[in-house]
């Protein structure tokens, strides 16, 4: 259950309300997204800039890719919200994750993804040589860019315990 109660267009700021009267009241019914609009900045901080890095990451590698990232990272962070929002996004690709045959490229994506998420600090320099090999390092700088970024959502998402 979430400590923090979401935003309410009554109880919302000047800034907030301006971005609630541009994007509809609809934006209110994710309990997420109420929340990080507690405040412009953290809205648009979270929010708005992971939607900013993911146009980018399709653009540099593919939406499939960066779905599989994004996924494999939120399930091993244990985000339930963001875990559940990219299973769909696979599905609606037609990629069930368990049964899928990926590319090497994918592949990679996914080891990367899953070392980001278990232990950032370690990542192994045989993956850093393969992504090298498979990636220009524009693409490697965005990926790692989305990593940072969802698992930021994922964390600020379990810290608040929102669902």
């Amino acid at each position: 259950m979430a400590w923090i109660k979401p935003v309410t267009y009554e109880t919302a700021s000047k800034e907030v309300k301006a971005i609630i009267d541009q994007r509809g009241s609809e934006i209110l019914k994710s309990n997420k997204a109420a929340t990080l609009l507690k405040n412009a900045v953290v809205y648009d901080s979270v929010e708005i800039n992971g939607w900013r890095m993911d146009a980018e990451l399709q653009r540099l590698v593919s939406k499939r890719m960066g779905d599989l990232l994004e996924y494999v990272i939120s399930k091993e962070n244990n985000s339930y919200i963001c875990t559940n929002y990219f299973t769909r996004c696979l599905k609606e690709q037609g990629i069930d994750f368990e049964t899928t045959e990926f590319t090497e490229e994918e592949k990679l994506i996914i080891e990367y993804g899953r070392a980001i998420a278990r232990d950032f600090h370690n990542i192994p320099q045989d993956l850093k040589e393969r992504l090298k090999k498979a990636f220009t390092e524009e693409q490697i700088v965005v990926i790692t860019g989305m990593a940072v970024v969802i698992t930021a959502d994922n964390y600020f998402e379990t810290i608040l315990e929102l669902r």
